[in-house]
């Protein structure tokens, strides 16, 4: 029991920072919309487990997160249609997420790696990922 409170509190103080952390950036005067959606999978999960934020969205199938865990994704969208998505917190999975960037109108979003912008082809804008990171790309 008192495991899952620290765990739970953890979680929470999480949260917490990082929304006083993106604050700050929701004074662009409404340029750019901004949302973020958390989610917990529980251990050895037996059903997908999806989060939705804007039109992106990060399914987790049974088996990815032996473990369980938080998922949060993170999405700011300008006026014209670009999109940056975060997936967090960092990880590997056991089997890899399906991620959803909605209508993507080139099929193709940008991995960013350190500096570098890595163009992934989707599939109907959705990409099979072993692991989370930032995204972006125009739709």
């Amino acid at each position: 029991m008192f495991k899952n409170r620290r765990l739970l509190w953890v979680l929470v103080s999480l949260a917490l920072v990082i929304g006083a952390l993106l604050l700050p950036l929701t004074a662009s005067a409404g340029r750019f919309t901004r949302e973020r959606g958390f989610m917990f999978v529980p251990a050895n999960a037996t059903v997908p487990y999806t989060l939705t934020v804007g039109e992106v969205s990060v399914t987790i199938p049974p088996g990815a997160m032996p473990q369980g865990g938080p998922v949060m994704l993170f999405v700011v969208t300008s006026a014209n249609g670009w999109f940056m998505a975060e997936f967090l917190p960092e990880r590997e999975f056991a089997q890899p997420v399906l991620m959803d960037f909605g209508s993507v109108r080139d099929e193709t979003v940008y991995y960013h790696d350190g500096g570098n912008l890595i163009p992934l082809r989707t599939q109907g804008g959705k990409l099979w990922s072993p692991h989370f990171s930032r995204y972006s790309g125009w739709h």
